[in-house]
């Protein structure tokens, strides 16, 4: 079957465009009836083909002059550069005499003469069919697991000989943005500077993203996920200067435990749930990939025959902070509906709580040997019930539970620091408080949620801005 005109015109841009190498050049003169036009295609720094094309040259400025303004363009060309001559408009005087002198100026150059022909459109095409001549990454960021310094790296993209409409999937982790949100940089890797082939931005929340992108074509990268990235002219200079030279708090995962007394009034439950839920979304939006809550209830014991005694209620244990929030909603609802209307106090004991009941829970549950970071948060404003009888005259732990021995195991855990919001300011709570808060105690009324995450040590004083992606870490 015979090659078409336009067939092999296409494969001699090809080949002119894969012979482009340091500072060769291509040059495509596209003489039609309106005039001659000049298509100038170099490399970049990233190796990708850039074309720039000329001013038409009309022949209303006489065939003579637009002959000689092309003529004297081909006489500046180093021998390295190609030209080829396509004529869309044959058999016109005007072409006719152009294509002459420049064939006479440049000899043995390629002529290419189809009616029709687009030279920008085929140009386009070419490009964008060319396989990639360097490979592309993102720009991530990689913490130093003992200093916490940064350094820039780069996630693999597209390889060398990528084509377009390649896809590349991967996962990053973003800790909180700054005020342009998290950027996405593409590059072209060279030495210990990248060479920026574009920057997109998006506002996510902390956490792990899933990356979708495709190749377009050489120079370009369309991302699919994550959704509403827009362009952001960033330069590289800009983007290290924005990054801090090191993240201060630690990259190892965390467990929240948060046990809450569900017993009394309707609104110091409701409160108490309630400051559970804002200090989960803000160590969410603030913390680190890898944070686990549970959610333990704990109410009062009965000490009445018919009445039978509710154990503690794990709601959830080591999941997500969205899945926390789920279980906190849940329990919300659970104790809305049990609980009497107008405020009044559910039925159960009133001067103390299955504190103890809790503890032992959180000692069963917990592995002695592990070394995450572990916060036990108490939420409430009973003390536990003791052993045995006691001067006190509290009545005694119907199983017998000693909370004080299930404490000084927990103080001996490696990795667990102790939290607490009690209902009563420090001067008023009962002595347990000071104990069950020994890290950091908080008032309910006047809970800082942001600080008190800071005191237990699983944020820093002030939350740390970081622009760009984090590798994953699995």
């Amino acid at each position: 079957m015979t090659e078409s005109g336009e067939d092999l015109l296409r494969k001699a841009l090809t080949g002119g465009i894969a012979e482009l190498t340091g500072s060769k050049r291509l040059i495509v003169f596209e003489i039609a009836a309106e005039g001659i036009t000049a298509f100038d295609v170099r490399r970049d720094e990233t190796g990708t083909p850039r074309g720039r094309v000329g001013p038409v040259m009309p022949w209303k400025d006489s065939v003579t002059s637009s002959a000689e303004r092309a003529v004297a363009m081909t006489s500046a060309l180093s021998g390295e550069a190609m030209v080829i001559l396509v004529c869309p408009s044959p058999d016109s005087p005007p072409v006719d005499q152009a294509m002459e002198s420049l064939r006479a100026a440049r000899p043995g150059v390629l002529t290419f003469a189809e009616s029709g022909v687009r030279v920008a459109e085929l140009l386009r095409q070419v490009i964008a069919d060319e396989p990639l001549w360097q490979s592309y990454d993102l720009v991530v960021l990689q913490r130093h697991p003992v200093t916490g310094g940064i350094r820039f790296a780069g996630h693999p993209m597209f390889r060398i000989e990528a084509r377009r409409g390649e896809l590349a999937e991967f996962a990053v982790d973003c800790e909180p943005g700054d005020e342009h949100g998290t950027m996405f940089a593409v590059a072209a890797w060279q030495g210990p500077r990248p060479r920026l082939l574009s920057v997109h931005a998006a506002s996510l929340p902390p956490g792990r993203h899933r990356i979708v992108a495709e190749l377009e074509r050489p120079g370009r990268v369309l991302f699919h996920e994550p959704p509403g990235l827009v362009r952001c002219d960033r330069t590289w200079d800009e983007l290290v200067a924005s990054v801090p030279p090191r993240l201060d708090r630690p990259a190892d995962p965390a467990h929240l435990i948060c046990a809450v007394e569900v017993g009394g009034p309707r609104s110091q439950v409701a409160e108490r749930l309630s400051r559970v839920g804002q200090l989960v979304t803000a160590m969410a939006d603030d913390l680190f990939i890898g944070l686990r809550v549970s959610l333990i209830a704990y109410g009062t014991h009965s000490f009445e025959r018919r009445i039978p005694d509710e154990p503690v209620h794990v709601a959830c244990w080591q999941v997500s902070p969205e899945q926390a929030q789920d279980s906190l909603r849940r329990l919300e609802e659970r104790h809305d509906l049990r609980m009497p209307a107008g405020g009044a106090t559910a039925r159960g004991y009133a001067y103390a709580a299955q504190v103890e009941d809790m503890l032992a829970e959180v000692t069963r549950r917990l592995d002695s040997g592990s070394h995450v970071r572990t916060v036990l948060l108490t939420v409430g404003d009973r003390p536990p019930h003791p052993p045995r009888a006691h001067p006190s005259e509290i009545l005694p732990c119907p199983h017998r539970i000693d909370w004080e021995q299930h404490v000084l195991r927990l103080e001996r855990h490696p990795a667990l620091v102790f939290g607490a919001i009690c209902d009563q300011p420090p001067e008023r709570a009962h002595p347990i408080w000071s104990r069950l808060g020994r890290e950091a105690l908080a008032h309910l009324d006047a809970v800082d949620v942001h600080g008190l995450s800071a005191d237990l040590g699983l944020t820093p004083p002030q939350v740390q801005r970081f622009p760009l992606p984090f590798l994953a870490v699995p």
